[in-house]
């Protein structure tokens, strides 16, 4: 008995909720994938904390152990910026879904 614009905004609706209920079930996999990164991050200081020790006490590093130090630099700023930026997903998915 609904004419075309009832039935517009009630699938409107409809899709708006299972909208926010996907976001919902974003939200778990935001927050795993950041803590995987924290922790690929942690492991990776560690490393580069190991091989800069080792220079200072006057150890000679291989020029594969000097390409790491170099690339770890690097990357470890990258995966800095990730899980800021995964932060501020997890912030926002929270935010649209109404949670948190």
């Amino acid at each position: 008995d609904d004419d075309q614009a009832a039935l517009d905004a009630r699938l409107d609706l409809y899709q708006t909720v299972i909208e926010r209920q996907r976001i919902r079930c974003e939200i778990p996999e935001l927050e795993a994938a950041r803590e995987q990164r924290v922790k690929g991050l942690e492991q990776a200081r560690a490393v580069l904390a190991e091989l800069e020790d080792r220079q200072k006490n006057g150890d000679r590093l291989s020029s594969q152990e000097l390409m790491n130090v170099r690339n770890m630099r690097t990357n470890i700023g990258k995966a800095v910026e990730d899980i800021d930026k995964g932060a501020v997903a997890i912030a926002e998915a929270k935010r649209k879904a109404g949670v948190g």
